[in-house]
């Protein structure tokens, strides 16, 4: 009981409170644990639970493949692509450099400096440089010994340009997740479809929000014209008069009235696309961005930390014990 349930709690309360208080106490010893020690316990700790999950996530596909269950095929694919990657990273270099030249391999890096010297001799010479050679070992032999084929050192393989590690991350990894998120565009937009049914005033304002910067935002949304933009105003003004007064007169001159007045001030001043700048949709979707928008995304930040510190502040005080499997 002690020590699956106190201390465990008795840690977290622990550490938790020295990383928590490195931000409020002007204390050296402190903010070198926070941001050292306590930052490398962390990264340690995620390493592992890196490797646990691949292993539940292996011991999960391996359990699909051999019951054959539904999407089985997947499984395959994933257990090859997963032992494909730990392969390359862990046990291939993939990365043998000739002067600016990359090669995958060892051998094709050494193949490269080897030119076959045809004479009338009998038998074939390899040259290598001004150097010449009976059989083709004795030749990346004296390649290996002078050095000229250079290997990139283990752990700098995984983020070396030309590694095989870098051109499985960028010609294969890269092009499936852009496949990916391009899918995920059309369920972002059946999910749109659904949020912006103007069923109340909330979502409305959601759907005209979401009309002016997705049009704005586009070189179409710039040809649109203010004055349009404000006929279509008086329009939808007239409408919501009619809605109110339920008087067909009232809402026609009233419209008719507001159409005019439109009409004579573009005339007045030469329709200019931009103006009005208050009805001109790129910059109405750029205030919607920078003001509103940016004002949203603050509020929300704001609540995910006091969020945080709460649930900090339950786990230093043992109130939260998931991680105790309770």
């Amino acid at each position: 009981m002690i020590l699956k349930r106190y201390i465990p709690i008795a840690i977290v309360a622990i550490f938790g409170t020295l990383t928590l208080s490195a931000w409020f106490i002007d204390n050296e010893t402190i903010e070198t644990f926070a941001n050292d020690d306590a930052t490398q316990f962390f990264d340690i700790i995620a390493a592992f639970a890196v490797f646990l999950g691949a292993l539940n996530l292996l011991k999960l596909q391996f359990i699909k493949f051999i019951k054959k269950q539904k999407g089985w095929q997947y499984s395959a694919i994933s257990i090859l692509s997963f032992f494909a990657a730990f392969i390359i990273g862990f046990f291939v270099r993939g990365a043998y450099f000739v002067d600016d030249k990359v090669y995958f391999t060892q051998n094709a890096a050494l193949e490269s400096l080897i030119e076959e010297n045809e004479s009338n001799l009998p038998g074939k010479s390899y040259q290598v440089q001004e150097n010449s050679f009976k059989s083709v070992n004795d030749a990346k032999d004296f390649i290996i010994q002078k050095n000229l084929v250079t290997p990139v050192d283990w752990g700098a393989h995984v983020q070396k340009d030309g590694s095989l590690f870098q051109w499985m991350f960028k010609y294969i990894f890269s092009p499936l997740s852009a496949t990916m998120f391009a899918l995920l565009a059309f369920f972002v937009a059946s999910a749109s479809f659904r949020a912006f049914r103007a069923r109340n005033f909330e979502a409305s304002l959601l759907l005209l929000a979401g009309i002016i910067i997705m049009i704005g935002r586009v070189p179409a949304g710039g040809l649109i014209s203010s004055w349009m933009i404000m006929y279509l105003l008086i329009l939808i003004i007239g409408l919501y008069i009619h809605y109110l007064k339920k008087n067909n007169k009232i809402t026609i001159y009233s419209t008719l009235a507001g159409l005019f007045l439109v009409s004579v001030a573009g005339m007045y001043t030469g329709w200019p696309v931009d103006k009005p700048s208050i009805f001109y949709l790129p910059l109405i979707q750029e205030w919607i961005y920078l003001v509103p928008n940016a004002a949203g995304s603050t509020a929300i930040l704001m609540g995910i930390g006091l969020g945080i510190v709460v649930t900090s502040l339950r786990y230093i005080f043992g109130l939260e014990k998931s991680y105790l499997g309770e």
